[in-house]
């Protein structure tokens, strides 16, 4: 759809309307828009989106706030979207659910931060695994789990278990052997998960309060807690279920790739002839069935017998399948790949972030935030000019 202006970018133009509305050119990207003798703005497409952009999120948070199932590069409280990805100028932000507004993450307009000089910015480290926990971060790095408030990061627990198959994997590397690679966190415990093992960590009083020892001969892979088991995959793509009470270890299947547990439904992924096909299932493996193919489970969500998902062959766009009826509809599209979804089962909406695209009037670059609510209704679109990061 081809336009005669982009106006300082969406962001800008929805905040500077007014003044621009009298103006034919900004001054500073040197771009035009298409006015009447009355000196109103008739790129009717421009105006669409600029209207779009304004509009507030009006999220709805459930009663019952879990933060489980988050990590990465997005997680979400009950009032915050945290993107830990450079959203144009901005850099890592957090997006106020109701009203939309972008807030930077570092307090340094522009964040001018030198990574060599200031590499605690947290726009200079990716903080693994992060998930918002009430108005703090939490999140890991080797064998810590860490919390970041207020611009303020101090160590809540520091692993020191392994079992044997840690000891021999990194007898070259022994320092490793405690690394926390994976978290999930729930109402009462932090799920803080090594290459074979799981550690319960009481909240209230960060002490860990149950070790399990998940496998026997293999590294995990993708994990899932759900109404008190973990549902897991390993490197030699087995299915397993463990019994968070009992400790019991249960072998479902095989040929597993990665799996993802919503609404008592296993949903998991499988490579076959070089493709990827998702299949759905009961919670025990029973019933098995093809549903969809040609993307990966973690750029995916499911929501009201729908699936969202960005396709591996085109990565631009974001496609709806019909889990019951298989139709398959084109949902949104853009110029910028998309690679990232974040969703929580306490907010009724899902996100969506590009990575840098050149726009192709301008030739300066953007990334794009996109939110829908988990009917697919509600479309919003927020979009940040500027390098992706300039250092």
């Amino acid at each position: 759809m081809k336009k005669q202006v982009r106006i300082l970018g969406l962001a800008a133009a929805a905040a500077l309307l007014a003044s621009l509305l009298s103006a034919c050119q900004s001054s500073e990207r040197q771009t035009y828009f298409e006015e009447n003798s009355a000196g109103e703005i008739v790129d009717s497409a421009l105006l669409e989106e600029i209207e779009q952009e304004s509009q507030p999120l009006n999220s709805v948070i459930g009663d019952h706030i879990n933060y489980g199932q988050q990590g990465g590069a997005m997680a979400m409280s009950d009032k915050y979207a945290y993107i830990y990805w450079f959203m144009g100028d901005m850099g890592y932000i957090k997006v106020d659910l109701q009203t939309g507004e972008a807030i930077p993450l570092c307090k340094v307009a522009g964040c001018t931060h030198d990574p060599n000089l200031f590499p605690d910015c947290i726009n200079n480290n990716y903080r693994l695994n992060s998930t918002a926990v009430g108005d703090a971060l939490w999140h890991t790095e080797d064998n810590k789990l860490l919390q970041t408030k207020d611009g303020e990061t101090k160590v809540l627990y520091e692993n020191s278990y392994c079992n044997e198959i840690e000891e021999n994997n990194y007898k070259d590397f022994p320092e490793e052997k405690y690394t926390i690679f994976d978290m999930t966190i729930d109402d009462n415990y932090a799920y803080l998960f090594g290459g074979s093992y799981v550690i319960l960590l009481d909240k209230s009083t960060m002490q860990a309060v149950k070790i399990i020892d998940l496998t026997e001969d293999s590294m995990l892979l993708s994990t899932n807690i759900y109404k008190g088991k973990i549902y897991f995959n390993t490197d030699l793509h087995e299915l397993y279920v463990a019994d968070i009470e009992s400790g019991e270890v249960t072998k479902l299947g095989d040929k597993v790739n990665d799996i993802s547990v919503q609404d008592d439904t296993l949903y998991y992924m499988v490579k076959e002839g070089g493709g990827l096909e998702i299949f759905s299932a009961d919670l025990d493996f029973k019933n098995s069935k093809k549903i969809a193919s040609g993307f990966y489970l973690n750029h995916s969500v499911v929501s009201e017998g729908k699936l969202y998902y960005i396709p591996t062959d085109n990565e631009g766009i974001i496609m709806c399948h019909d889990i019951a009826s298989g139709e398959e509809t084109l949902f949104y599209e853009c110029e910028a790949p998309i690679f990232i979804i974040g969703c929580a089962d306490f907010i009724d909406r899902i996100f969506f972030c590009t990575d840098s695209a050149i726009d192709q009037e301008t030739y300066e670059p953007y990334s794009l935030l996109i939110s829908m609510r988990t009917d697919g209704s509600d479309l919003w679109v927020r979009r940040f000019d500027g390098e992706t990061w300039k250092n």
